[in-house]
C-alpha cells in the first residue's frame, strides 16, 4: 500500500509538471488556464506572477496580488497564505523570498516561504539570500548592513556583525569592519578569529599579526601561527621560519627574537616587523615567557596586551600582574583607558576600577581630566574627579586648548572646563585660533578673547601666520590682521608666505615684501617676481628672471644679474653666470669662479661642487679638499663626508678630506663613534682605527641608538 502511495504521488507529480499554466488577463484583472485552456484560477486578482514582473509558475504555485499586497496560492486556486506581503518572488522551486513592513519603521523585513506557504525563515531581516547550504542574511543599523548566516533550520549560526561574508568550500569567511576575517564552518561553528588575510592551497595559508600558519579546509589550525610562510609539497605543507635576530643595547645581548627585521619607536620601544605587521618588544621577561600575548601599547608602567588565541585584550603591570582584562580592545586615554566590549565602551582607570555606570557609544579625551563621551548619539563630558553626573545632551563637542567647541540644538558656542557658557551657542560655526575663538553666523565673524568679544569682521579668519592672523576675503584672497582685530593688510592677494619676520605677498606676477609692523620693505611696483629663500639678512629676489639680493631695508645689494642664486651661508652665496655655478661675499665679489655644475652652500667651511657628473670638496678659497672624481659626496651630520667611486665602493672621509676608510665597502654608515659597513652581502661594525667590533660576517645589521640588532 506504501508503494502504491508514493507511485501515486510520483506520478501526480509528474503529471502537474507536464500541463502548462498561462496567466491570462480579463477586464483588468488576472487568471490562470491550463493548456487546453480551462481555467483553473478565476481572473479575480490585481497581479498573478511575482512582485520583480515574472509570471512563471513554481511546482504548481504562484503569487497573487490583491489590494497592493502579496500572498501565494496555488494554480488550483487554493490559498497558501492571505495577502499580507510586500514583495515576494520566487527563489527556487519550494523556496520564496517575501517581506513585511515593521511595526516601528517603513523598512522591509524579508523572511523565506516555502511551497506550502509556511515561514522557514522568520521576517527579522533586512536582506536574505541563498548561501550554500544557510542562508545570508542582514540586518541595519546606523553603520549600515550588518551580515550573519542562519542556517534552514532558522537558527542563526553566525552572528550578525560583518561587513560581508563569503562561502568557500567548506568555510565561512566574515569579514569584520576592520577588514580583519572570522572564519566559520558551514555548520556555524567558530575555527578562527582576526585573520588578516587567506589563501587556499590544499588546505589554507592565513596570515594573522604578522605570523603565517596552516588550516584544513574546514578551518582548523593544523600548524600553528608562528611561521613566515608555507611550501607545499605533496600536498603536505612546510613551515617557512622568520630569521633569527640577536639585540644588543651597549654590545650585552639584551634579547633574540625571530621577525623580518627590526627598528626603534620613537618612544625607544623596540619594534619586530613580520610580513607587513609589527609587534613591539620589552627589554625584559615580562613577556618572553607568555608569547600568546602581543603587547600594543606602553602606557608608562602598565602593558596594553592582546592575546593571540582568544584575541581579548588586557592591561598588566610591568611585573605582569592583570589590571583589566576580557575587552575586545583597549586604549590608554590620558591617564585611563577607553575599553570595548559587546556593550560599548567604558572608562577605566589605572587600578581597573570602571568611571562609567553606562556603557558609551564612542569615548575620547577631553582637558584634564575629563573624557568626551556618547551615549543615545548625544556628548557629554566626563570629569573624573566630579561627583556631578553626566549628562548627554550636546550635538557634538570638539575640544580646543583650554575650552569646548560644542554644538548644542544645531548652533555652535563654547564651554569651559566647568560646562559653562563662555560663548553661548549661536553661531553656525566657531573655531580656535592661537588663543582666539571665532564664531560665524552667517557671512560675518566675531572675534572672542576669554570669552569677551573683541571685534567682528567679514573677512574669513583662517589660521595663525607668526604673529598675525591670516584671514580671507572675498574670491579667496588672503589679508592679515592682528590678534586684536587691526586689518593691517586688506585681503586681495593670491599667497602670503612668511621668512623669518617678514611676509611675503603675492598678487598676479609679483610680490610684496613686509615687517611684523606691516611696513612695506619691498612695494608692489618695483616688479619682484619671487622670494627664493633668506639667509644672513638677505633675501634672494627674481626681478626680470634674473636673480639679485636685497637686504631687510629692501634696499638692493646685489643687482639682478643672475641666472640663479641661493641663500647667503657662511659669508658666501652661490649664484649662476653663463650656466655655471660658483660664488659672491656680500660685496658681490666673486670668491669662486664660476666653474660647476652644481654646488651646495657652506658649511663649517665646506662646499660640494659637481663638475662634468664627477663630485668633489672644495674651501672658501675654491681650493679642492677632496678632488673632482667621486660618483657621489655626502655630508654626514658627524662632520665627515660619505664618498662613492666609480665602482660604486664607499669611503669615508674627514672635513679636511683625509681618509677614515678608504673606498671599498657596498655601504658605509658613519655612526659617529663607529662605523656600519657591508661587502658581498655580509655586514659588520667597525671602530674609526678599522677594527671589527662585529666581525663581517652578519646577513644584516641594524644600529639605532644605543642598539645593534645583528640578523644571524
Amino acid at each position: 500500500m506504501r508503494n502504491f502511495i508514493i507511485l501515486l504521488f510520483f506520478t501526480s507529480t509528474l503529471v502537474l509538471k507536464a500541463e502548462e499554466f498561462t496567466v491570462f488577463e480579463k477586464d483588468g484583472y488576472f487568471g490562470i488556464k491550463d493548456k487546453i485552456g480551462n481555467v483553473t484560477v478565476p481572473a479575480v486578482y490585481e497581479k498573478l506572477g511575482w512582485s520583480n514582473g515574472s509570471t512563471k509558475v513554481y511546482d504548481g504555485v504562484i503569487g497573487f496580488k490583491r489590494n497592493n499586497l502579496w500572498g501565494l496560492i496555488t494554480v488550483r486556486n487554493k490559498p497558501l497564505t492571505g495577502q499580507k506581503f510586500y514583495t515576494i518572488e520566487p527563489l527556487s522551486n519550494s523556496h520564496f523570498k517575501a517581506s513585511i513592513k515593521g511595526k516601528f519603521s517603513n523598512h522591509l523585513f524579508h523572511g523565506i516561504l516555502d511551497d506550502k506557504g509556511r515561514t522557514i525563515i522568520s521576517f527579522n531581516y533586512f536582506s536574505v539570500e541563498p548561501l550554500g547550504a544557510n542562508w545570508l542574511v542582514s540586518v541595519f543599523s546606523n553603520r549600515g548592513q550588518h551580515f550573519g548566516i542562519v542556517s534552514f533550520e532558522n537558527k542563526l549560526i553566525v552572528p550578525t556583525k560583518y561587513e560581508s561574508i563569503q562561502n568557500k568550500r567548506s568555510i565561512l569567511i566574515g569579514k569584520q569592519f576592520s577588514q580583519k576575517l572570522d572564519i566559520y564552518q558551514d555548520n556555524g561553528q567558530l575555527r578562527q578569529l582576526d585573520i588578516d588575510s587567506i589563501k587556499y592551497n590544499n588546505g589554507y595559508i592565513a596570515f594573522r599579526d604578522g605570523y603565517a600558519g596552516f588550516l584544513s579546509e574546514n578551518g582548523t589550525e593544523l600548524h600553528p601561527f608562528e611561521a613566515k610562510n608555507f611550501t607545499l609539497r605533496d600536498s603536505k605543507a612546510s613551515p617557512i621560519p622568520f630569521s633569527e635576530w640577536t639585540v644588543y643595547q651597549n654590545e650585552k645581548v639584551l634579547m633574540k627574537w625571530k621577525c623580518d627585521s627590526l627598528s626603534l619607536s620613537s618612544n625607544g620601544i623596540l619594534i619586530a616587523y613580520l610580513n607587513g605587521s609589527h609587534h613591539l618588544l620589552l627589554g625584559n621577561n615580562t613577556l618572553l615567557d607568555n608569547h600568546e600575548l602581543i603587547l600594543k601599547e606602553v602606557a608608562e608602567n602598565q602593558l596594553i596586551v592582546q592575546n593571540s588565541k582568544s584575541r581579548k585584550w588586557a592591561v598588566l603591570s610591568e611585573e605582569g600582574k592583570t589590571v583589566i582584562s576580557g575587552y575586545d580592545t583597549i586604549h590608554a586615554v590620558s591617564d585611563h583607558y577607553s575599553c570595548k566590549d559587546d556593550e560599548g565602551w567604558h572608562l577605566v582607570d589605572r587600578q581597573g576600577k570602571t568611571i562609567n555606570r553606562l556603557p558609551l557609544q564612542s569615548l575620547s579625551p577631553g582637558l584634564t581630566n575629563q573624557f568626551l563621551a556618547k551615549r543615545n548619539h548625544h556628548w557629554g563630558i566626563i570629569a573624573v574627579n566630579s561627583i556631578k553626573p553626566t549628562t548627554f545632551k550636546y550635538d557634538s563637542i570638539v575640544t580646543s586648548q583650554n575650552e569646548y567647541l560644542v554644538s548644542y540644538l544645531n548652533r555652535w558656542g563654547v564651554l569651559n572646563k566647568n560646562e559653562e557658557w563662555i560663548v553661548r551657542s549661536e553661531f553656525h560655526e566657531v573655531n580656535s585660533i592661537g588663543g582666539l575663538i571665532i564664531g560665524r553666523r552667517g557671512k560675518g565673524y566675531t572675534v572672542f578673547y576669554e570669552g569677551n568679544p573683541l571685534y567682528k569682521t567679514i573677512s574669513k579668519p583662517i589660521t595663525e601666520i607668526g604673529n598675525h592672523i591670516l584671514i580671507e576675503g572675498d574670491s579667496m584672497r588672503l589679508g592679515l590682521m592682528t590678534e586684536y582685530g587691526e586689518v593691517v593688510i586688506q585681503p586681495w592677494y593670491d599667497a602670503i608666505r612668511r621668512w623669518s619676520d617678514y611676509y611675503e605677498l603675492k598678487h598676479g606676477q609679483y610680490i610684496e615684501l613686509i615687517n611684523n609692523q606691516g611696513t612695506v620693505i619691498i612695494p608692489y611696483h618695483e616688479q619682484y617676481q619671487e622670494i627664493g629663500g633668506y639667509g644672513e639678512g638677505y633675501f634672494v629676489v627674481r626681478k626680470e628672471d634674473r636673480w639679485g639680493f636685497v637686504d631687510q631695508k629692501g634696499r638692493l645689494r646685489i643687482s639682478n644679474r643672475y641666472d640663479e642664486a641661493a641663500p647667503f651661508n657662511e659669508d658666501l652665496a652661490p649664484v649662476v653666470l653663463r650656466g655655471k655655478w660658483g660664488f659672491i661675499d656680500k660685496e658681490e665679489k666673486i670668491v669662486i669662479q664660476p666653474y660647476y655644475e652644481w654646488v651646495s652652500g657652506f658649511s663649517n667651511g665646506r662646499s660640494v661642487v659637481r663638475q662634468e657628473g664627477k663630485y668633489g670638496l672644495l674651501d672658501k678659497n675654491g681650493e679642492a679638499v677632496l678632488e673632482l672624481k667621486w660618483k657621489s659626496i655626502r655630508r654626514l651630520q658627524t662632520g665627515n663626508y660619505i664618498v662613492q667611486d666609480m665602482n660604486n665602493q664607499y669611503g669615508l672621509v674627514d672635513e679636511n678630506g683625509s681618509f677614515i676608510f678608504r673606498p671599498f665597502y657596498d655601504y658605509l654608515q658613519d655612526l659617529g663613534d663607529r662605523v656600519l659597513v657591508s661587502k658581498n652581502d655580509a655586514w659588520g661594525i667597525l671602530d674609526y682605527t678599522r677594527h671589527p667590533i662585529f666581525k663581517i660576517n652578519y646577513k644584516a645589521i641594524k644600529v639605532i641608538g644605543d642598539f645593534t640588532m645583528i640578523k644571524n
